[in-house]
């Protein structure tokens, strides 16, 4: 089973005709190069993504989300607000800036879509493609194998002994999650705890702790309810993970009743062999003014989230996916990369980087520290500031777990963290993966920031 969206409308009139199938995995329609269904540019904006047509957890059936506010929306003529179920034979309307495109959604029982070779397994000569097209993968990774050998001899960084830093590099983990509301108790402010809940599976991650005295993380790696991939957006549900109906129950009260009363923390501990540290989340310095609040549920019961992983057209939102706090008296021996350094690491020829941490192994346990190489992609850097635009894309073996460690590179002959290990590239090979720059905490325009304010964007 799976479905098939068709244009039937565009400016763009070759594409009149043309199909884009998908089954059990989320669709993205919008401008963005990224999104599997592109509609026309506007002027008005930047690129954008329009809407998302998500799988039930059957994948017998399907929503359309709306993923901005800019564009008129609308399936079989009726305006989209935020979300409604999708049918055999509807007909989606997106207008922005005078330009329609149109779509007709039909579903098709004559098989199942396999996204990855793109073919529908309904014919008995599905297997021959498959094969010819695992060959053709095999003969791929020889060639990428061979020309990754014959690299290593010119690889300062991969002959450097790195042992050193592992004393550095500490294992966090998160294992409940707190609500509390405002209130005054005898006359004083002060905060009641309305739920606490103890994690069915505790959030692992990786931390580091830098020359200058500051322990370093990512930020969902301490805050686990700003993403949740399994969730649909449309309902709280047996789906959706507890942190995450907990926070956006919290962020859903604030936003109703206009105020910020109640607040999410969670208990994080520390440890490198026999230290152990515990915090709160909310003992961390965050740049929250990265945060964008999503308006989910339905006309009838809206429901709010926040999040710092692009739901709509901002490209800076996953730089706020790092959290730092100062130690109590203890250094480290990672030294961090300066605005100048990373200029200078993105002229290097060799662009080669080594990542420490504790990914998660087959049986989901990460008490192993472990260290992987691979390489960066070109940085995009502001041309006043010389700040990273964006994540910086690289390449390289992690897994769950490694999120928060450190991206060691060579620059001037000195070792120095130059990003946060953030989390995977569904969209890229496998082993590539976004990095917050580390001029996140560096940069003094950055660090501190603890607003708590956010933009709201209908999905």
């Amino acid at each position: 089973m799976y479905f098939r969206l068709t244009y039937t409308a565009s400016c763009d009139r070759a594409r009149i005709g043309e199909s884009v199938l998908c089954g059990k995995r989320h669709l993205t329609i919008g401008q963005n190069p990224s999104c599997d269904v592109l509609i026309p540019e506007v002027n008005t904006h930047e690129l954008i993504i329009s809407a998302s047509i998500v799988p039930s957890s059957s994948g017998e059936s399907w929503n359309i989300v709306r993923r901005n506010d800019v564009q008129d929306i609308r399936v079989n003529g009726k305006p989209l607000a935020i979300a409604c179920p999708l049918s055999n034979g509807d007909d989606i309307t997106i207008t922005d800036d005078n330009k329609i495109t149109k779509l007709h959604f039909s579903i098709h029982h004559d098989g199942n879509y396999d996204p990855a070779y793109g073919i529908i397994h309904n014919h008995r000569r599905d297997r021959s493609i498959i094969l010819t097209a695992v060959a053709v993968a095999f003969l791929a990774l020889g060639a990428a194998a061979i020309g990754l050998v014959a690299s290593l001899g010119d690889n300062d960084l991969r002959h450097l002994d790195l042992e050193p830093y592992n004393a550095s590099v500490y294992h966090i983990t998160t294992d409940s999650v707190f609500l509390t509301v405002d209130t005054v108790i005898n006359g004083e402010a002060s905060q009641a705890v309305l739920a606490a809940i103890e994690l069915d599976k505790a959030a692992e991650g990786t931390c580091f702790l830098t020359d200058n005295g500051l322990f370093i993380t990512a930020r969902h790696c301490i805050e686990p309810w700003l993403n949740d991939e399994k969730w649909d957006g449309v309902t709280i549900n047996e789906s959706m993970a507890p942190e995450v109906a907990l926070a956006a129950q919290a962020e859903t009260a604030n936003r109703l009743s206009g105020t910020t009363r109640y607040h999410l923390y969670s208990h994080c501990i520390i440890t490198n062999g026999i230290e152990r540290y515990e915090h709160k989340s909310s003992d961390f310095i965050m740049n929250k003014s990265r945060d964008q609040v999503v308006c989910l549920g339905t006309n009838d019961a809206p429901i709010y989230w926040r999040t710092i992983f692009p739901i709509a057209n901002r490209r800076d939102m996953e730089l706020g996916d790092v959290a730092c706090i100062k130690s109590d008296g203890l250094t480290g021996d990672i030294t961090l990369a300066s605005l100048e350094d990373l200029a200078l690491f993105d002229k290097q020829t060799d662009k080669d980087i080594a990542v420490i941490g504790f990914p998660l192994n087959d049986n989901n346990v990460n008490n192993v520290i472990s260290k992987s190489y691979g390489n960066s992609q070109h940085l995009e850097l502001d041309a006043d500031s010389g700040a990273p635009i964006g994540c910086i894309q690289m390449l390289a073996s992690i897994n769950p777990g490694n999120s928060g460690g450190p991206v060691l590179a060579l620059i001037g002959g000195k070792v120095k963290a130059i990003g946060i290990v953030s989390k995977a590239d569904g969209r890229a090979t496998q082993g590539a993966f976004w990095a917050v720059p580390i001029t996140e905490i560096t940069n003094p325009d950055s660090q501190g920031n603890v607003q708590d304010d956010a933009p709201t964007y209908r999905r």
